[in-house]
This record gives structure tokens, sequence and C-alpha cells, in this order.
């Protein structure tokens, strides 16, 4: 996720504070009301904060789940390592599915490497990103979940029910040892269902934090996807699936 050193600290307060008004941020970070306003505009639109009437605070979570925020600055060692990982199947003139995860965003970096690739994906902080790093990028519409920058519902639907795309990097909040991906957002959880069918290869993205855990929803099993990359050993069950 591409923000500014400023925008990282004007984070940091929000972390410490329920709400802050522009001409306290201007004050807290020695910086005019304007560039703070220009700030809290690109934050709002990558879904990292919540514009109100004369000030900002963080998006709520959604359904108990960590905001975008939390879980991009999360294991970000580990996420590196496992993009690092996926990377391998990276090729020039792909056509990329990214999920709505934290975890797929960090291959951002090693897509724009690569010549005359598309991404696709349903988070519009990772949207921005992807754009910010010259890669042609289609953001899949639909209505926000939870006031946050992940997007779902009919017309992400359709839009994914019009592509093939050539691979889909996706995570989840789960996996436990009979190699069942679980999450506990049914939403998110479909839209994720819908990816796997619109693309030719999978691949699915997990820090080891993750393992041995179970969530309400399945979304389907290690042995039904093509890749796996993790940041390290995972013992349960593969199945077909071929571990980078």
């Amino acid at each position: 996720m591409s923000i500014t050193d400023r925008q990282e600290q004007i984070l940091h307060i929000l972390n410490e504070r329920t709400f802050v008004t522009v001409s306290e941020l201007a004050q807290l970070t020695y910086t005019s009301p304007s560039s703070i306003r220009r700030d809290l505009t690109h934050m709002q639109n990558s879904g990292l904060v919540r514009r109100c009437h004369g000030g900002v605070s963080l998006p709520a979570p959604i359904s108990g789940v960590a905001s975008f925020y939390d879980r991009a600055h999360k294991n970000t060692h580990q996420k590196r390592l496992i993009a690092k990982k996926a990377a391998a199947l990276l090729r020039d003139g792909q056509s990329i599915l990214l999920d709505s995860s934290s975890t797929a965003a960090f291959l951002l970096p090693h897509i724009a490497k690569h010549a005359a690739v598309t991404v696709f994906t349903n988070n519009l902080s990772t949207a921005l990103s992807a754009i910010e790093l010259g890669i042609d990028t289609h953001c899949l519409g639909g209505r926000s979940i939870g006031g946050s920058a992940v997007l779902s519902g009919v017309e992400t639907v359709r839009a994914l029910g019009g592509i093939r795309a050539d691979i889909v990097f996706f995570s989840s909040q789960s996996i436990d040892r009979d190699g069942t991906i679980t999450d506990s957002t049914e939403e998110e959880n479909f839209v994720r269902e819908c990816m796997l069918r619109a693309a030719k290869t999978s691949v699915f993205l997990c820090d080891s934090e993750k393992f041995g855990e179970s969530a309400l929803y399945t979304l389907c099993r290690l042995s039904e996807v093509d890749y796996a990359a993790f940041d390290s050993a995972y013992t349960g069950v593969t199945g077909n699936c071929t571990l980078l």
C-alpha cells in the first residue's frame, strides 16, 4: 500500500485517538490544513480513514475483522516472503485477479516488473496502489462492505462472470490441518469463490499464523488449489496442490 510518511503519521495519531480534527492534525504534523485535507482525501479513497464533519477517524472493523490498514501492517515480513515466492508464477502479458486481502496486495511491486499485465481487484486500496505503480488496473464494481475499501455484491459478481483471468492470487482467514480454507466474512468468501471460477490458475497465499485455525464459512480445500505460497512449512493435507 503506497502512502507518504505524513499519511503514516496521521494513521499513528488516529490509532491513539478516536477522532481528530483537520486543524489538530495540521498542528501535530506541522502542515497546512489544505495539505492535510488532500492527504485525507487520498486516504479516504484508499479506505484507510473515514471523513466526517470537521475531522477524521479510522474506519470501523468489518464484523470483528481487522481493518485493511491493520492487516497490511501485520506480519509484513512474512507477507513479503510469500509474495516473493508467488511472484515466480508471474509472466508478461498475464491477466491477474487479486482478492481483497492485504497479502495479495504485497504482490504489486512484483507485478509492476512485468510488461503488458492487467490486474483485476475488488479492493479499492489495492487498485489505487496498482495504478500508482503504472499497472493496467480494473476495479471490480460493487458496494463497500462495512464502509471499507472492499467491494462486493451483484456488480462484483457480474463483473467476475465476464472475465477469464490467467491467474488468481487469494488469501483467507484460516486453514486447518485437513486443508480446509475458511473465512468469517460471508461476502468476501463468496467473492473469492467467484474469483476461483473466473481464473485458469489459482494460488493460495497464507502466513503461518493462520495454520490450524478454522472460521465459519468454507471457501475450498487446498487440494482444489493449483499452488500455495506460505512463509513456513505447512504440515497439513495438500493433495495435488504444488507448494512454492
